[in-house]
């Protein structure tokens, strides 16, 4: 904990947890541990896309550290997990106590069960997200020094809580994909943003970069957080000792600027050097079979992204309703002629004519009906009407995304960063927008109380509700 976080007082208190805490983590730890017997019991031969990540561990087990043809990512996940099993095998023999082998004899002779992979992967994911967890109070403070230490610890245990659970994170918790590895360490490099800890995001950003190399987009983020929380670091101090707001002046602003790339400049381009020697050498972003990842910009998925917000964060976009209705009834009916709440009408028109416009399924993988996602895309395909209506509350879900209260940032920001994740794929996956929903959901402002708990109740109800499809009727979110 540096100095600067204890003299300011956003420093983490040491006592111990109170029991409500202890049981709510005991109950959190029950329900993995049961998802994950649950999908060992129903699913004991890798699923999906689980099929290339375990034959890439178990080919590292074999001694053959090259990469599988058929993975399109870097294997920094792959090698964790061979590694670790390689030091578990190491220590059951040392106890005469060898690693289970797989149920299917023959399929995978001397290979580790598939079961093992899932909890060392729910295992390394809890450890960092309790990390994540333990550090956002610190981090609340740090955005709002007004924000006492008790309701920093209650609004990181909520808003924690509800994103462990959220539908389209939770069911892949017990599964052996990067994506719960990328989620936690996006939360982390958050966390490592807030506290100023340059030389710990480096570090995270390239562990994010050896998971999924096209997560070099998220430094766009961070750097616009930074200058957020720049501002605002000014803005609070000059307030604080009766000084007029700062940086109004351009060559002020070009000084802050300028302060921040000398002091953070390493943090971004040893990154973005890393990434470009990746592309030259390997000729392309993806790695393996690249057919089914080309390179290409569509403008209409993002009207199946924000549909997805809308339904992951349903209470928040509910609550916000009455008060886009407030605003643009304030704005169509203030003075003689309400030219902004005009302007915000077309504005709201043009958005939603141009995701109507621009939607379109043309990816081989998403006709397949197997999934919640697919099902969805091709019945939007099949019905005009159903389309016009859904983009029409899709547009409601972007003007609440872009008003939403942050700690840090704005929405608009988040907004430019999905489309630059989603646009360039043609391949619609609903864990690609994974990064995003974590920092929206751990940077978003509380609301009000009954709110909160009817979120905390949706995303337990809905996650748990996709894990029992998965494990029940094997159908992904």
């Amino acid at each position: 904990m540096s100095s600067l976080d204890q003299r300011m007082g956003y420093a983490r208190a040491r006592h111990r947890w109170p029991l409500k805490v202890g049981l709510v983590l005991l109950a959190l730890g029950a329900c993995l541990c049961v998802s994950l017997w649950l999908v060992s019991l129903r699913l004991p031969i890798p699923f999906v896309d689980e099929g290339v990540h375990f034959a890439q561990i178990r080919q590292f087990l074999a001694g053959d550290w090259s990469q599988h043809p058929k993975l399109t990512t870097l294997t920094l996940y792959h090698a964790s997990m061979a590694v670790a099993l390689m030091t578990l095998q190491a220590l059951g023999e040392w106890l005469n106590l060898p690693l289970a082998a797989d149920t299917l004899a023959g399929r995978w002779p001397e290979m580790p069960s598939v079961n093992w992979v899932r909890g060392l992967s729910l295992l390394g994911f809890s450890v960092m997200a309790c990390m994540a967890w333990r550090a956002l109070p610190s981090v609340y403070r740090r955005l709002d020094p007004m924000l006492d230490e008790s309701d920093a610890q209650q609004q990181a245990n909520r808003q924690s809580w509800q994103w462990l659970w959220l539908p389209i994170i939770f069911p892949y918790l017990a599964l052996v994909y990067t994506d719960p590895w990328i989620i936690v360490l996006v939360a982390l490099q958050l966390v490592a943003l807030v506290r100023e800890r340059r030389l710990l995001l480096l570090v995270l950003i390239l562990a994010g970069l050896g998971l999924r190399q096209d997560s070099i987009v998220l430094l766009g983020l961070w750097g616009g957080l930074l200058l957020f929380m720049t501002h605002a670091q000014a803005g609070a101090g000059s307030q604080a000792i009766g000084m007029a707001p700062p940086l109004r002046s351009p060559l002020r602003q070009l000084s802050v600027w300028w302060a921040l790339i000398v002091r953070w400049w390493w943090v971004a381009v040893i990154p973005v050097a890393a990434f470009i020697g990746f592309v030259v050498w390997n000729d392309g972003i993806a790695m393996g079979d690249t057919t089914r990842h080309q390179a290409g910009w569509h403008t209409g998925n993002l009207g199946y992204y924000l549909g997805v917000i809308g339904v992951v964060f349903l209470p928040l976009w509910l609550a916000d309703l009455p008060r886009q209705w407030h605003l643009l009834w304030r704005l169509c009916t203030r003075g003689t002629w309400p030219w902004r709440g005009i302007l915000l009408l077309g504005a709201l028109a043009g958005v939603w004519v141009m995701l109507v416009m621009s939607f379109e399924v043309t990816h081989d993988y998403n006709f397949q009906r197997w999934t919640i996602r697919n099902s969805w895309l091709l019945w939007l395909n099949e019905h005009p009407v159903g389309l016009w209506v859904t983009m029409s509350l899709t547009t409601s879900m972007a003007l609440w995304w872009l008003r939403a209260p942050l700690r840090l940032g704005h929405g608009g920001l988040l907004l430019v960063m999905l489309a630059l994740m989603i646009c360039t794929r043609e391949l619609i996956e609903t864990r690609y927008m994974l990064p995003l929903i974590a920092v929206f959901q751990l940077l978003r402002c509380a609301e009000r109380p009954q709110v909160e708990r009817a979120m905390t109740l949706w995303a337990m109800a809905m996650g748990a509700l996709l894990l029992a499809g998965l494990v029940l009727t094997r159908t992904l979110p």
